[in-house]
């Protein structure tokens, strides 16, 4: 039987599996099994943001629960697609499950978006299925670093794009909470290639020494030690971690020397959130990925954005493999996995769920 992992959207720390009726192929449907995805602090920020932005919606549950999504490869076991065949792989968004049913639309050698109703009102970008090939990054090798790091590269890299478009909002110091994280470091590994712009990593004291071991951050920072901050240079603090103690530490300590301040994850997702807009200095934006994509596309055609994801997170991926150690784990292990996350788990970690 089909097995799903829900949790309850009111308390992340209840979770489970659910078992499903067998799933068939209707008219113009595939089923997927799917194969492997990438566990990361990204899934806990779906989770936590998951009415906000509505990625409760894109693989339904029952009342009151939760199919958190991942990022990850299924194979095509069953098509009633005239141009999908069984045994095509697709990499993109899945629950964490083993099989799922998708309605292919926009077919092409590129890969297909899944056309299923109750997902036509959430942002296309997350719609988008890449077949597994060469033509779009897949050599059969890194199969694993794509599941884990692609798509937060891609959040880095428009990260990247949107403060350079803005002149880094006229400062010369970029900070980063959670440092350690993986989005954290990608933003820094683009970053510290541009010039006149001085990258600073703040991150908790266990894990300072791996963020000073990447080399791609000038200075590294503990929590504690955010008052050493330089107030002389005008500077830019991008949280990842969504915790707000910090947050109004950075604030209250820079004030003015801070000309901008965004928000994009939650990898401190226990952490209390009030008081984020009673802040000293800038009011925090928050940075939606799918917006930036669309109007990335928009400039650079989907082909030329295609083409700079592969070829910037090719630079990365090689950057990245020593700095991650791929821990493996079985779906039926999915329980322990998931409390694992929730906890923390070490920087140097990369976590894939295999369900065969």
């Amino acid at each position: 039987m089909p097995q799903d992992f829900i949790v309850n959207r009111a308390d992340l720390r209840e979770a489970g599996f659910a078992s499903t009726a067998p799933l068939e192929a209707g008219d113009g449907e595939i089923v997927l099994a799917i194969e492997r995805f990438a566990l990361t602090a990204n899934n806990i920020s779906y989770g936590m943001a998951g009415d906000m932005l509505g990625y409760w919606n894109f693989f339904p549950a029952p009342e009151g629960k939760g199919r958190i999504p991942a990022w990850g490869i299924a194979r095509v076991t069953q098509s009633n697609h005239p141009d999908i065949a069984v045994g095509d792989k697709f990499f993109g968004y899945v629950p964490m499950s083993d099989q799922v049913v998708m309605t292919p639309i926009d077919v092409s050698a590129r890969g297909f978006s899944d056309g299923a109703a109750h997902r036509a009102q959430l942002p296309a970008i997350y719609q988008e299925y890449l077949a597994v090939t060469p033509a779009n990054g897949f050599d059969g090798k890194s199969d694993d670093l794509q599941c884990i790091l692609r798509i937060l590269f891609v959040t880095s890299m428009h990260m990247d794009d949107h403060f350079a478009a803005n002149d880094f909002f006229g400062a010369s110091m970029l900070i980063i909470g959670s440092a350690s994280s993986k989005t954290g470091y990608g933003l820094a590994f683009l970053a510290s290639k541009r010039p006149g712009i001085k990258v600073v990593g703040l991150t908790s004291a266990s894990n300072k020494t791996f963020v000073e071991s990447l080399g791609i951050y000038d200075t590294v920072l503990a929590y504690d030690e955010i008052d050493q901050l330089s107030k002389e240079e005008p500077s830019v603090y991008v949280d990842m971690s969504g915790n707000v103690s910090v947050l109004t530490q950075v604030h209250s300590h820079l004030g003015d020397a801070l000309k901008n301040s965004t928000s994009v994850g939650a990898t401190h997702w226990d952490a209390p959130r009030d008081g984020a807009d009673t802040l000293p200095g800038p009011t925090p934006d928050f940075f939606f990925v799918p917006t930036h994509m669309v109007e990335h596309r928009e400039r650079d055609g989907l082909a030329g954005h295609d083409a700079r994801i592969v070829d910037g997170s090719s630079a990365f991926y090689t950057a990245a493999k020593n700095w991650i150690d791929i821990q493996t784990h079985t779906f039926a292990d999915m329980g322990d996995t998931y409390a694992l996350l929730l906890k923390g788990v070490s920087p140097k970690d990369g976590h894939i769920v295999v369900t065969g």
